[in-house]
């Protein structure tokens, strides 16, 4: 099927960069998710304290359009084994979940 080994490399590369950088429109803590749309006192409420917060800019689709904005990041971690977590919220609401490395 590839003839190329470089190409193939390349493939692989792309997918796991995919995969690594995927986003989620939910998140479980232990029983219950939080989805976009939550509001920060909800995630709080399902997941407790982040293990990390900060502010920065992202590519963000709202209300069908994509934008660059200044949102408040807040990471999660359910164990060493488990992928990271960030969710990202703006204007009061959580507006995208992304799945991280480990």
């Amino acid at each position: 099927m590839f003839k190329s080994p470089l190409l193939l490399s390349l493939l692989v590369v792309l997918l796991l960069f995919a995969v690594r950088e995927s986003g989620a429109d939910s998140y479980r803590c232990g029983q219950k998710l939080i989805r976009t749309g939550d509001s920060p006192a909800d995630v709080l409420r399902v997941c407790g304290e982040p293990r990390h917060r900060d502010r920065g800019l992202e590519h963000i689709v709202l209300e069908g359009a994509p934008q660059r904005l200044t949102v408040e990041r807040w990471y999660f971690r359910q164990g060493n084994r488990s992928l990271e977590h960030v969710v990202m919220l703006y204007r009061g609401q959580v507006v995208r979940i992304a799945v991280g490395g480990r």
